[in-house]
């Protein structure tokens, strides 16, 4: 097991933690009640997470890897969420609802199609790094990363969303600069034809053909948003942290600049909203820097939830290497 592997996941997952109690709450409400820093656990999870349980965000990303760990590619991962789905999580996205409940391949892109190709939420950025966690590496993550995100979010700005965001964590891993990380995954993101990929997937055919359709139609303006996007959060500009997928990437980018673990991830939680899955998305970014998560917060980390091969009350901290072990062992093309 890489060791960046684990401090990612553990970052990512601790820093999801850390939003569940301010999510869907305003900036205003959180210094209220929880004052001006924000640097440990605490309660007020309108979910019910207890403090030090991390939600829907990071117990996809395990569900994820669980999957791989079943050697059975993109239907392991599949049934890995669908299980995950059905012990009833309290936290789901609607569009991975209505996807996963589909427990077809092409149920992504269906569920698109229902929305009027209009989704675009944050639900497949959110869980998208277990792909890079789980040791796919250059042109075959992006591929990975493009068809592991249609499973839920077919929308051409999801899909490269997430092939520039692993892209970008196997840049910083390896040492990169942000910028120079980014212009270099944003290049790997243009070259890649993620229609095509879905394609060969089963994931578009005929009988998504409107998706399929919608895709081709909103390709290049979605990959000009996401290199819009990331290289405004670089400049350190928050639209919103809104579950839009746009939203999510460049707040993330924007607060995952920082110098030290806390401060990529601390802004993300006192700004509310989606502050979950924006802290998540910056807590990986951290953990790929090889910024280490502090050591007060790692034993009490749980995932708030039990699915088949998890369970609520196991420890992050001393589960996480087997899960990385299992996802890890699997051949890679």
């Amino acid at each position: 097991m890489a060791p960046r592997a684990l401090t990612t996941l553990l970052s990512l997952t601790a820093a999801d933690a850390l939003g569940a109690a301010t999510e869907f709450r305003t900036p205003e409400t959180i210094r209220a009640r929880y004052g001006e820093t924000f640097t440990g656990y605490q309660p007020g999870s309108v979910f019910g997470f207890a403090p030090g349980e991390a939600t829907d965000d990071s117990q996809m990303v395990a569900a994820t890897l669980l999957g791989y760990g079943r050697g059975e590619g993109l239907p392991g991962i599949l049934a890995a969420l669908r299980e995950w789905l059905g012990a009833a999580p309290p936290d789901v996205g609607g569009l991975t609802r209505a996807a996963l409940r589909e427990g077809e391949l092409e149920g992504g892109a269906r569920a698109w199609t229902e929305s009027g190709h209009q989704s675009a939420g944050n639900g497949g950025l959110m869980r998208i790094a277990a792909v890079w966690l789980a040791g796919f590496r250059g042109a075959a993550l992006d591929r990975e990363s493009a068809v592991v995100t249609a499973l839920t979010h077919a929308d051409p700005r999801c899909v490269y969303a997430s092939v520039f965001f692993t892209a970008w964590l196997e840049g910083l891993s390896a040492g990169g600069a942000d910028w120079e990380a980014a212009e270099a995954a944003l290049e790997r993101m243009d070259r890649l034809d993620a229609r095509a990929a879905l394609r060969e997937a089963g994931l578009l055919g005929l009988s998504t053909r409107p998706a399929h359709d919608a895709f081709r139609e909103g390709d290049r303006a979605a990959r000009s948003e996401v290199r819009a996007r990331v290289r405004s959060g670089l400049l350190g500009h928050v639209t919103s942290q809104s579950g839009y997928v746009l939203d999510t990437l460049e707040a993330a980018a924007a607060h995952a600049r920082a110098d030290s673990w806390l401060a990529c991830v601390e802004p993300a939680v006192l700004r509310g909203d989606d502050s979950d899955t924006v802290a998540c998305v910056a807590g990986a970014v951290a953990g790929a820097r090889g910024l280490e998560v502090p050591p007060h917060l790692l034993p009490p980390l749980r995932l708030g939830h039990s699915w088949p091969g998890w369970e609520r009350g196991w420890s992050c901290l001393e589960h996480f290497p087997a899960l990385l072990e299992g996802a890890r062992a699997q051949p890679r093309p």
